[in-house]
């Protein structure tokens, strides 16, 4: 196997490592069981889903309660029992609404009875009934990722446990308490694959992670841990195959064709549970941090309210004045939220409070042309020139620089000297090309 360095990337600044040991976690896991879920429609990338259910319906956990027949979709399933109380628009995490099944529990329902799968199924058929899709955000559904053309030559299964985002410590505790399922989930993909090698990929600042799947890899044959050096943004797809296996994958290309297969290790434990224990995708682990009393790691149903989760960490840390936002995921790659009542999905992995003092050395000032941003690009772009171009509604120049290509790691925003909101003005313009294509093949 080669070892490399994936292009670009930061390092992050003293000044950000001393606030992550501000938001220090207690070292448990917590459980968090609410009254009522609001569980989205389309929890997926592909064909919106069909609710399945109405209005005055008993379900149990784990039953089927929307989806489509269409091959690029994902099932969702009840996360807790109880009765359905309303169908209706719920905020989403992009700031707007979106349908949700809302389910009242039956505090008289054991919370750990769960409606399983069938139990004659293939590997593939498992997977895509559990509901399982990409858990490192893409949630893209992980039956059609395993299912590449016949031509595409898999040696490498990588089931990336980074997690290089600051203050996001969900897949460190998972693989803390579930390393032996996350191994497993592995092995099916190698199985189904036709794969030689499984790889662990690990940052080096989770030690008790890496010594837990250290011990669970034991007597697995071709497969190993790599604990790898903290750097930013080497959880991405492209960038941790470049790194372990010195394939770079190319612009417009699909990485598998590198011959690695990227796998995040959430979906591992939940591949797992999928074909050996025939359970569905209703759980997944959420880090509550940053400017809350008490931040925690949370093992939630899905559909939880945002609020819900943040007033079970004690409510907001005023202290350093009130809250002025809400991020849903990292500081680098995570959406502002804007609705306390917005439910959490299966690409929820964190929510992250900052107050009045924590923001207030961000705000923007004109471009210095230091070239900082396009030094630290790992797809190798020139942001500073894209965002000026934007600004200034020149949406060719700006597909011209392949603003598509971003993969909105925020590296560049990160770097500049002058607080531009780079990241989020590329994945506008990136919206915006896309959005004319669209219409054009339409036309």
């Amino acid at each position: 196997m080669k070892n490399g360095e994936f292009t670009g990337g930061i390092d992050f600044a003293p000044s950000l490592l001393k606030m992550k040991e501000t938001f220090q976690l207690a070292p448990v896991l917590y459980h968090y069981e609410p009254a009522e879920v609001a569980i989205p429609f389309d929890q997926h990338i592909g064909a919106p889903n069909q609710v399945q259910v109405v209005v005055g319906d008993y379900v149990r956990a784990g039953e089927i309660i929307a989806m489509t027949e269409e091959a690029v979709s994902g099932y969702v399933h009840a996360s807790i029992t109880g009765t359905v109380t309303a169908i209706r628009e719920v905020p989403n995490l992009a700031g707007g609404y979106q349908k949700a099944v809302v389910i009242q529990r039956d505090l008289k329902a054991d919370p750990d009875e769960v409606q399983l799968l069938r139990k004659e199924a293939s590997f593939a058929e498992l997977v895509r009934e559990a509901g399982v899709v990409g858990l490192g955000g893409a949630t893209f559904p992980t039956h059609i990722k395993l299912a590449p053309e016949d031509h595409v030559n898999v040696e490498y299964i990588v089931l990336n446990g980074a997690e290089c985002e600051p203050f996001i410590h969900s897949d460190d505790y998972l693989m803390q308490m579930e390393a032996v399922k996350i191994v497993r989930g592995g092995e099916i993909a190698r199985e189904m694959l036709g794969a030689k090698t499984l790889i662990i990929a690990i940052e080096e600042d989770k030690p008790d992670a890496v010594k837990m799947m250290e011990a669970a890899i034991a007597g697995v044959p071709d497969c190993e841990v790599k604990v790898l050096p903290v750097r930013y943004p080497q959880g991405g797809e492209k960038q941790l195959l470049e790194t372990l296996i010195g394939a770079e994958s190319p612009i417009g290309g699909r990485t598998i064709e590198t011959g690695g297969y990227n796998m995040n290790v959430a979906t591992s434990k939940a591949m797992a549970e999928a074909v050996d224990e025939r359970r569905p995708l209703i759980r997944r682990y959420v880090t509550v941090t940053g400017d809350v009393v008490n931040p925690r790691v949370i093992d939630f149903p899905l559909g939880t309210y945002a609020g819900e989760l943040i007033a079970f960490c004690g409510g907001f840390e005023t202290r350093g004045g009130p809250p002025v936002q809400i991020l849903h995921g990292g500081p680098m790659m995570g959406r502002t939220l804007h609705q306390l009542q917005t439910p959490l999905t299966k690409g929820s992995n964190g929510l992250i409070v900052f107050n009045q003092n924590h923001l207030q050395q961000f705000a923007e000032k004109p471009c210095i042309r230091c070239n900082r941003c396009v030094v630290s690009c790992p797809i190798r772009l020139e942001p500073q020139n894209i965002d000026q171009a934007m600004r200034a509604g020149e949406l060719t120049r700006c597909a011209q620089l392949k603003a598509e290509e971003c993969i909105n790691c925020g590296c560049c925003s990160y770097v500049c000297p002058s607080k531009r909101r780079l990241a989020p003005t590329i994945m506008q313009a990136r919206g915006a090309i896309g959005k004319l294509r669209r219409e054009a093949q339409k036309r």
